[in-house]
């Protein structure tokens, strides 16, 4: 059984924004309070330690009092450079820490089930898995997802081969999909245009 005190969490929230006019997706306001807030504080009910995987505007981060992790190479060119970052920030702690594992989350989407860490590491723990991963309603989420640290090097790998996305790399390790079926239309709205930005404010609660 995987505990809590075995998993870090990164929030994802390195990227351009480039269908938002570039600004910063998750230091926008929603009902008072920055998007990424909200991922925070689901992330701290089910990890260990927070990391943020960012690579601009670090100083409007720096009151969330968390560490800031910029891609180690090719900074914006995707999400798994951040996870990579970020367990390459991690490994030379993780042996003092007991840290085993990485759950990833999206800075730009507020509002995603509660205890999907939780289930996520129940199915890769049953499953002997590397990595576990969200799918909602037939729409795949892999930057909702758990990695055991272990998954490093491939990971390294596959960015030295062009991959940096893990929905291309995740099929390529031992993997389990876990299902979180919703009604809700707010569960994973991925923030990334005005229009979808306008409707998180009418979906989403304070």
């Amino acid at each position: 059984m995987i505990d809590r005190s075995q998993i870090a969490a990164v929030i994802l929230a390195g990227g351009k924004a480039s269908r938002l006019q570039q600004v910063d997706k998750a230091l926008l306001p929603l009902h008072g309070k920055a998007l990424i807030e909200y991922v925070v504080a689901r992330a701290r009910a089910e990890s260990a330690e927070i990391l943020i995987s960012v690579n601009r505007n670090r100083e409007k981060y720096e009151y969330l009092g968390l560490a800031l992790i910029a891609d180690y190479r090719d900074p914006f060119s995707g999400p798994l450079i951040g996870i990579a970052s970020v367990m390459r920030a991690l490994q030379g702690d993780n042996q003092v820490a007991g840290l085993k594992y990485l759950a990833c989350f999206a800075a730009d989407v507020p509002c995603f089930p509660t205890g999907l860490v939780s289930k996520l590491g129940s199915a890769l723990d049953h499953a002997n898995a590397e990595v576990a991963w969200s799918i909602c309603n037939d729409q795949l989420q892999p930057l909702f997802s758990l990695w055991a640290l272990s998954t490093l090097p491939e990971i390294e790998t596959a960015i030295e081969n062009g991959i940096y996305g893990p929905k291309l790399l995740i099929p390529q390790l031992k993997n389990v999909l876990v299902n979180f079926p919703s009604d809700d239309p707010a569960q994973f709205l991925n923030i990334n245009t005005q229009a979808s930005y306008e409707r998180a404010k009418s979906l989403i609660e304070a």
